[in-house]
């Protein structure tokens, strides 16, 4: 038991150094003999301190940014151990990314100018599969695609959660950020275990019952014996975690989805109250995303029509927006996973629920097909194009609710200003993700409080509440502003901590923040 303790300590107290090291005195050249060892152990081609790839390495959708020493890729553990001991005699400080599509967060950036980034995304096996216990192994360069298409290949019975982050994005690097999707599976921190781990001083390590490799038993108990330093890892630096497994959702003989939409906020608050009912007892055993108005537009093509860097939307504006997508100021979206039969029976309790309050659609995988068929083949007049535009959006929230990682979600960060390049990295995009009870006063009034804030200083604020455990919901929000524009990015970052001051008055915390203080 002294070990664990001994374990977890050093652990802290390995990340606060780590994160407050002192940068100046190699901040802008990496010693000599530090970079033959390098050369020696990755190779040239694996270690790069030029200044295209340390300004690559700094790219980021925020404000602020920094810019690192040198830029490492390791291809196994051991070279993660025998760099982070290389460091560590060193002084230099890291930052660990595996693909560094931590777009809105932080991206590649490392908390510090003058750290080392250990860039871990050729790290990326698919170690084991397991079809009868349903888990998968894999390293943290493994994105959501390729797992979901590798099990596609396979013709498996496994399904992935996964996020609207796009396929390029990796699922371990979304877990240790505690990221979440939409299935039954979507607290996707909660449906991990087995974490080996690397240390500052090369010593490498397992969470739970990892260390046993003559059984499963690691792969399937996520607790072990005693203190499990698991829960240490996520968003931290003290080490470097380069395997993980994760539990694949058996598919069921029935997928569903259900959305509703509603205007008056008073109807809405009960809805969200009775979700909350539904979320607890099990009815609805998934994420379930709560969408205002500009959040559902905000991916829609035709957005782009409506570009401009001046100011929030109006009203009226908003008002045409709704009526083009066919939409209301909040909309909400879930699955329902199950038999045949047990989908009919939460169907029928979820309309009772919201009998009252708001209409339930439900939609299927066929109900999908014949609604594609329809709007391309009938003539493109009004009623027909809005058809097509909303069985695209279905589609791709239908891909979602049945782990198909969609592009098209990435496209809410050019709602308002879409760089010229149409990458996301060139966009200017804050997260923002408060933690609330899941009540429909308290998520109602956090919501409207943030947005007056946005609007103060000339923006918008998409939002989406999600309850990722059955009594809290994350509020996803978000300022997108023009890169390019100086004034602007000042003005964001203004924004950005007038809402975390406005968030921490109110009693409430982000469940995440970025890697780059802005």
């Amino acid at each position: 038991m002294s070990t664990v303790h001994n374990l977890l300590d050093h652990t802290i107290k390995a990340g606060l150094r780590n994160v407050v090291a002192s940068v100046a005195d190699h901040a802008h050249s990496i010693p000599k003999e530090l970079r033959q060892k390098l050369i020696d152990l990755l190779g040239e081609s694996r270690f790069s301190d030029e200044a295209q790839t340390k300004s690559r390495f700094s790219k980021t959708t925020l404000p602020t940014s920094t810019t690192p020493l040198g830029v490492v890729w390791p291809r196994n553990k051991h070279e993660v151990s025998s760099l982070l001991v290389l460091l560590a005699q060193h002084g230099i400080p890291w930052h660990a990314i595996s693909r560094g599509k931590n777009w809105g967060y932080g991206d590649a950036c490392a908390p510090l100018s003058g750290c080392f980034i250990i860039d871990l995304r050729q790290m990326d096996s698919i170690v084991e599969i397991n079809e009868e216990l349903g888990f998968a192994v894999i390293e943290p360069g493994v994105t959501q695609g390729q797992l979901a298409d590798e099990l596609v290949a396979r013709g498996s019975r496994l399904m992935l959660d996964v996020t609207g982050a796009g396929p390029d994005a990796s699922i371990v690097g979304n877990v240790l950020q505690r990221g979440f999707g939409h299935t039954p599976y979507g607290d996707r921190t909660a449906a991990s275990c087995n974490y080996e781990a690397v240390f500052p001083n090369g010593e490498i390590r397992y969470t739970g019952f990892g260390a046993e490799t003559k059984t499963n038993i690691g792969h399937v108990y996520p607790y072990g014996q005693g203190p499990n330093f698991q829960g240490m890892l996520a968003q931290n630096n003290a080490a470097v975690v380069t395997r993980m497994t994760i539990w694949l959702q058996p598919r069921p003989e029935k997928v569903d989805g259900f959305s509703f939409q509603v205007d008056d906020s008073e109807t809405f608050s009960k809805i969200i109250d009775q979700i909350g009912l539904l979320r607890q007892n099990g009815t609805i055993d998934s994420v379930v995303h709560l969408a205002n108005d500009l959040r559902v537009v905000s991916s829609q093509p035709w957005m782009e029509d409506y570009s401009t860097s001046e100011g929030p939307f109006s009203p009226d504006q908003r008002l045409e927006f709704c009526r083009r997508a066919g939409i209301s100021s909040w909309n909400g979206l879930g699955g329902i996973y199950g038999s045949r039969r047990v989908v009919a029976a939460k169907k029928k309790d979820i309309r009772d629920a919201l009998s009252g309050l708001c209409k339930v659609r439900f939609f299927s995988k066929s109900l999908i097909r014949t609604m594609k068929f329809a709007s391309q083949c009938l003539p493109q007049f009004g009623p027909v194009v809005r058809l097509g535009n909303l069985t695209n959006a279905v589609t791709d929230v239908y891909d979602l609710l049945n782990g198909k990682p969609s592009p098209n979600h990435l496209e809410g960060a050019f709602y308002r200003n879409r760089p010229k390049s149409g990458k996301v990295i060139d966009a200017g995009l804050i997260w923002i993700a408060p933690v609330v009870p899941f009540t429909g006063n308290e998520a109602l009034s956090l919501t409207e409080a943030l947005e007056a804030i946005a609007n103060q200083h000339g923006f918008d604020l998409p939002v989406t509440i999600s309850p990722v455990v059955p009594r809290a919901a994350v509020c996803i929000a978000n300022i997108s502003y023009d890169q390019s524009d100086q004034a602007q990015k000042e003005q964001a970052a203004c924004c950005y901590r007038a809402i975390q001051n406005k968030i921490s008055s109110l009693g409430y915390a982000s469940y995440r923040s970025s890697s780059v203080r802005i």
